[in-house]
């Protein structure tokens, strides 16, 4: 049965039906979880390993090269990437987009056990990270305390971190500035000679006495007992009094030659809440959960334990991702709202029959509840772009019911009954509504195996688009014609006592008239009329030269951040002072501050280089939140460059990038900067020298802002530098010697002990005051492998020197990156620059250079999206074909493609706006939506012909006939996207140049398409 008998023929089935679609909606609606972008898992593994104490050289010799040489063998490996630094290394693993990531940790994890047992014995076991969208955190608080401060580890740890993962939907706790106590064993280096000890005997006596072995089992008539050998230390008295046996053949103590007591590990990382120190609790939700639920989790949690705590511990908010969750969503529900008011008004305008307008307005909610059912049953979450095709889609849905009522109006204007007039009127648009919509659904289609970012942003919004409209068309070939049955009577369709009606009528009736002549002139003067629509287009493409490119807009979610570096060697404590400054320049000049926090050194593991952020123990990274931009009149990249004025003033400052705009974005997009130079080469002077130089042009020529560079200026380090001779004489070599300096002057652990129920590190190294200068140093006593003691200045001499401070590799070749972002010009814009500055150094042959970040991004979406274009095209020409059974007309109707390019280049020349993926997307979309006039005037002349009219008239009758329901679709769809066009709250960035978008394609195509369309099509057909 077809689906119009079916709605007509079954008025309470199809009634009941909607309405149980409607219900369970409106229940999925409920159950979607909300967040501000769809998940997103970037095709990349990424292995931390933390070799304590270790230079950067060391790290990159000793464990970087060995896991990159192993790791090198997983299949579809794109890339490798690696960053070795004081303490850790970094590699990341990136993969073809679509490979099964699960296949591949699986893979990188045997052979990272692989791997492992050629690492040295104090770098601890790789860890192997994910990268999806859940790293970043839905929630930010900030610990202190005054008389707690240095219990507040164990708080943190025992307390308030049990009681966030407790909440629903918690995936992970990431805790920076942590405090760890410590037991200090501080040893004498002269005490240790007198007894003729090396730190080395006394750390293995500890590790001897600190343990408890089971002893096996022994039963004792009917019971199994266990024996056990509790050695532990249980106090400091038993640490104090543990036995160390010297040389000599003398039993001392511990407490003889060592200083204990309690400390805190040394920190090189400081978190500082509204400048005091504290501890910060990055807040990770599991995959696919519901932000908005996992936050106020979150809270429930700490309201329960805050009775408990201290009474000076304070828990701080400082960033809620949820709040951004909630305006950015609340802004585009906002805007879809009014895209349906202007829609239904559009409709009532047209229409001026509130019953008619009533039967096509139903279709809106009955097409998004559609929409809403199938998004719960593919686990989709309500965010920016699912939200933006439903917006997408408003406009458009009513189109088939307009096309469908407005035939069923006309068949009962001439006295046929409602009912058949609802089945005849239906079935005679049915085909062109349904190739319509298939044309529109086509170009959505190719969007589906789009790879990269862009891939996963628009596939959701292709999908839930292409749902709704199949909803809309369903809708309309049922809902509608049955409607139309019950309600419409003749009386209702004359309604000539209405005088708004008449007045309108007058007001449509001149413009068909005005239309009617234009046409007539237009296929009187056919060659004129073509030419004029050439030039037009022509004309447009000049216009190209002055429009920029752009890769993902970012949007303004009030997140700043000032990433500072200072000199090269400068500890945490000097690096903190440059924090008091910076801290102090965004409270003078940002006044729309809600939270200040910040992150001053080296995490000990390294975790935020892990995820893009800088560090090192000359680094400092300030951020602020501030208030929405609704509530204030600067935007944060305004804000921003206030900032890097400000800081650009500072003489200790060395290296800086300030930026405003959303940090959850810049996490999603794998915090990658807009340009980024790679320059490549195995000789890391040659390399440091060109970056230098292209670092200066780039900062000569204005165009660039936050420029950083990796290049490795050297850090100033001790070298000691052994005689190996000497050093094999006296029963030395370089892996002792280098392993009793590491556990002197470094330290080393003796394993834990409970100090009030809480496991804390036993560290033993010299005491500080006998470690701060070289010549203490050089008095370093040394155990040979023939028992006696050695002064380290015997065997090796201690120079000055320069090391290296990080070390960046790209598929195991040195690599040198310069970034930066483009200062009033576009991206593509600022990207000619570059290269033509390039083209004009002499760069060695030996070096390559390569554009990454935003750049390569962008080129390679661009490249992609050409290519849906090209396949859009035809599947659209395809569908019409197939409508038609012509390859005639649907070239006819292609000629309205290029004409909505021209609307779309003015609107760009009008507006400013740049050629970017969103944009691009909506130029796809028009192929689908700007030939939908063309299908129906060429359909309908077609069917005007076939009832006996010559060409000529049918074109005339066909074009009058159906100026009504083009300038309504027409309107429907440009008056949709309006409120996405002018929308300035937050998210507004990504969908108000889609708005802009459609419809300066869509004002532009519709006017010309009236026009052109029927004298091209005068060309092609004759009588």
């Amino acid at each position: 049965m077809k689906l119009p008998t079916l709605g007509v023929q079954h008025p309470v089935m199809t009634i009941m039906l909607f309405l149980g679609l409607f219900l369970f909606g409106a229940l999925a609606y409920q159950m979607l979880p909300r967040d501000v972008l769809p998940d997103i898992e970037m095709p990349v593994l990424t292995v931390v390993t933390i070799y304590p104490g270790a230079s950067a050289g060391d790290v990159e010799q000793q464990v970087t090269k060995v896991l990159e040489t192993t790791l090198a063998g997983i299949s579809n490996l794109t890339s490798i990437t690696s960053q070795s630094k004081e303490n850790v290394s970094f590699i990341s693993l990136q993969f073809d987009w679509g490979s099964d990531l699960d296949e591949k940790a699986n893979a990188a994890r045997d052979m990272l056990e692989f791997g492992q047992r050629y690492l040295p014995a104090e770098a601890q076991k790789p860890i192997l990270m994910r990268i999806n969208s859940d790293l970043f955190p839905v929630v930010i608080y900030g610990i202190n305390a005054d008389e707690s401060y240095n219990d507040l580890g164990r708080i943190v740890d025992q307390d308030i971190s049990n009681a966030l993962r407790r909440a629903d939907g918690v995936g992970a706790l990431l805790i920076l500035g942590k405090i760890k106590k410590q037991l200090q064993v501080e040893l004498d280096p002269f005490k240790l000679k007198a007894y003729n000890l090396s730190a080395a005997q006394v750390l293995a006596a500890l590790k001897t006495e600190n343990v408890s072995i089971p002893a096996g089992n022994m039963v004792v008539g009917f019971d199994d007992l266990a024996v056990t050998v509790p050695g532990e230390f249980l106090s400091i008295d038993d640490l104090e009094n543990t036995p160390i046996s010297s040389l000599t053949g003398t039993t001392i103590y511990l407490k003889d030659i060592a200083t204990i007591k309690p400390g805190i590990r040394d920190k090189h990382e400081v978190a500082r809440l509204d400048g005091l120190p504290g501890i910060g609790i990055f807040v990770q939700k599991q995959a696919g959960a519901n932000t908005l639920e996992v936050v106020n989790a979150v809270r429930k949690q700490l309201e329960i334990i805050k009775p408990n705590l201290p009474a000076d511990v304070t828990i701080e908010e400082l960033m809620d991702n949820s709040e951004l969750v909630v305006f950015t969503l609340r802004n585009l529900n906002n805007t879809i709202f009014y895209v349906a008011i202007f829609v239904i008004i559009v409709v009532i305008f047209f229409l001026r029959k509130l019953r008619s307008s009533l039967i096509i307005i139903l279709t809106i909610p009955f097409s998004l509840i559609v929409a809403f059912i199938f998004m719960y049953i593919s686990g989709y979450s309500v965010n920016i772009f699912s939200l933006m095709s439903l917006a997408i889609a408003l406009g458009m849905v009513i189109d088939n019911a307009i096309v469908v009522f407005e035939n069923i109006s006309k068949h009962i204007e001439k006295g046929v009954p409602p009912k058949q007039a609802a089945l005849f009127g239906t079935r005679e648009m049915g085909g062109a509504i349904t190739a319509a919509t298939l044309t529109t659904i086509a170009v959505f289609f190719p969007l589906l195996f789009l790879d990269g970012i862009v891939g996963i942003m628009f596939r959701q919004l292709a999908v839930i688009t292409a749902i709704t409209l199949l909803a809309s068309l369903f809708t309309a070939l049922t809902l509608t014609p049955m409607l139309s049955s019950i309600m419409i009577k003749q009386s209702v369709v004359s309604n000539k006592s209405n005088k708004f009606y008449n007045y309108s009528e007058k007001i449509f009736i001149k413009l068909e008239d005005i239309y009617y002549s234009s046409l007539k002139a237009a296929l009187n003067n056919r060659l004129l009329t073509v030419i004029i629509s050439l030039v037009i287009f022509g004309s447009s493409l000049l216009l190209t030269r002055l429009i920029g490119t752009d890769y993902i807009p970012d949007f303004d979610a009030g997140d700043l951040s000032a990433v500072v570096e200072t000199r090269i060697g400068a500890s945490t404590e000097e690096t903190l002072k440059l924090t008091d400054k910076i801290e102090n320049i965004f409270r003078d000049e940002v006044h729309e501050i809600k939270s200040l926090y910040s992150l001053t050194g080296q995490s000990e593991d390294g975790i935020l280089s892990s995820v893009g952020f800088r560090e090192g123990k000359n680094v400092t990274t300030v951020f602020a939140r501030i208030v929405q931009p609704e509530e204030r009149t600067r935007t944060s990249a305004e804000i921003a460059e206030v900032l890097r004025a400000r800081i650009a003033e500072l003489p200790e400052v060395e290296d800086y990038v300030v930026s405003g705009g959303s940090l959850l974005s810049a996490a999603v997009l794998g915090n990658i900067r807009p340009i980024e130079l790679k320059i490549i080469g195995t000789d890391i002077d040659e390399l440091n020298r060109l970056a230098i130089l292209v670092q200066d042009s780039m900062l000569a020529t204005g165009v660039f802002a936050n420029i950083q560079s990796t290049v490795d200026r050297g850090k100033p380090e001790l070298r000691i530098d052994i005689d190996r001779k000497k050093a094999s004489l006296l029963g030395l070599n370089t892996a002792m010697l280098s392993l009793q300096l590491r556990q002197s002057l470094y330290g080393a652990s003796a394993g834990t002990m409970k100090v009030n129920n809480e496991d804390v590190q036993i560290w033993v190294r010299y005491d500080r005051k006998f470690a701060s200068s070289p010549e203490d140093i050089e008095n370093v006593m040394l155990l040979t492998l023939n028992g006696m003691q050695v002064p380290l200045r015997m065997v090796a001499n201690i120079n000055d020197g320069r090391g290296v401070l990080e070390i960046r590799r790209e598929n195991q070749q040195r690599v040198v990156y310069i970034k930066a972002e483009p200062k009033d010009v576009s991206l593509g814009g600022a990207t000619e620059v570059l290269k033509n500055l390039i083209n004009n150094i002499d760069v060695p042959e030996t070096i390559t250079t390569e554009f990454g970040g935003q750049v390569s991004e962008q080129s390679q979406s661009f490249r992609s999206l050409y290519i849906m274009f090209v396949i859009g095209l035809v599947l659209v020409f395809m569908v019409m074909a197939s409508q038609f059974e012509s390859i005639k007309n649907p070239f006819i109707i292609i000629f309205t493609i290029p004409l909505s390019i021209t609307g779309v280049i003015i609107a760009f020349y009008i507006t400013g706006l740049t050629l970017s993926a969103v944009t691009f997307l909506g130029i796809i979309m028009l192929l689908g939506i700007v030939v939908n006039n063309g299908i129906v005037i060429v359909d309908y002349t077609n069917l005007l012909r076939s009832r006996g009219l010559k060409v000529r008239e049918a074109i005339v009758d066909a074009g009058r006939s159906r100026l009504r329901p083009v300038l309504m679709t027409s309107f429907t769809t440009m008056l949709g996207m309006l409120p996405m066009a002018v929308s300035r709250g937050v998210g507004s960035e990504i969908w108000s140049p889609l708005g802009v978008t459609i419809i300066g394609g869509m004002f532009v195509s519709t006017m010309i398409t009236l026009i052109l369309i029927p004298v091209i099509y005068s060309y092609f057909n004759k009588d």
